[in-house]
Order: C-alpha cells, then structure tokens, then sequence
C-alpha cells in the first residue's frame, strides 16, 4: 500500500468519525477551524501574503482557494439536506481572488466560516444520510461527512501557509 492511499484512509477514517459526532459537535468543530484559520493569518502582511516559491501557492492564492471551495461545499450541503442533487461538479485546485488585499481575504474568510457555523447549527440531528455528492479523492460523502471534509481541508491549507511561512526566503515583516 503506498504512502498515499494510506493517507487518503486516514482523512476518509477522520472525515467518518467526526461524521458521526452530534450536530452541536460539529458546529463546534467549525468554531475551531475558524479560529485556527484565523491564528495562522495574524499578522501576516501583504507582502508575506502574496510570497510564492518554486511551484507553491501563495497564501493568498491557498485563500482563493479556500474560500471558493468552502461557499461551493456549504451549497452542496445545504443541496443534500434539502435532498436536492449537487448543483456542481466537486473540483480541486482552484485558485481565485488572490487579486485581493490580505486584509479583505481574511475578512471573507471569517465571513465564511461564520457562514459555515450558521449553516451546520440549522441543519437537523436526523438527516438522509443516503444522498451524497462525489468528493473526486474520497467518493461519495453524505452532508455530515462534508461538514468534517471542511476541516479537513481547511487545515490542511493551514499547515500548507504554514509551509510558506516557515520557508527561509519568506519575507520577515
């Protein structure tokens, strides 16, 4: 079994134990994605936000990133409570906005994830648990297995600005 398959279970196994948590529990968990989102961006400056090597995104491109994929799966989540089909295709490697100043990107992104909180503390206890929408590296995931995909993926991104700023090129401030 490779190094990446084996990653790839244990983001599924996480994603699946959160799933499985109370609603209450999972709003909280968006609470914490917000707040160790927030934590990563103190302080960084436009220049430091815009810094890019080799083929790595910026932070503002990660940005971009997060925050069109975190509106299009809060939709695809409401979709799936509402038993609608998924109104788009899942994508990965999208990168827009980074045209924007660090400071109204992380306004966006505080507006996002409080967004996010709203929706997951209005969804039911109970929901179907049969639709799902296909995540393109982990199959199909019901909405409770997308409010644990948030994240997931927002602290993966964390961990990638992280990268940036810990590179020694990276600009002190």
């Amino acid at each position: 079994m490779t190094q990446n398959t084996d990653i790839g279970e244990q983001a599924l196994s996480y994603i699946r134990h959160q799933a499985a948590k109370s609603m209450d529990d999972l709003a909280g968990l968006m609470e914490r994605t917000a707040a160790d989102c927030a934590r990563c961006l103190e302080g960084v400056s436009e220049e430091q936000a815009s810094f890019q090597y080799d083929e790595e995104w910026s932070i503002k491109e990660v940005l971009g990133h997060m925050l069109d994929s975190g509106k299009g799966v809060n939709q695809e989540i409401a979709n799936l409570v509402e038993d609608n089909p998924p109104s788009r295709t899942a994508r990965m490697g999208i990168v827009s906005g980074a045209d924007r100043s660090i400071e109204e990107m992380r306004q966006m992104l505080t507006d996002l994830w409080r967004e996010t909180g709203q929706l997951v503390a209005s969804l039911p206890e109970a929901g179907n648990l049969e639709q799902t929408w296909e995540h393109p590296a982990f199959g199909p995931l019901n909405f409770r297995e997308w409010i644990a995909f948030q994240r997931l993926h927002a602290m993966d991104h964390v961990q990638q600005m992280e990268k940036v700023k810990a590179h020694m090129d990276y600009p002190k401030g």
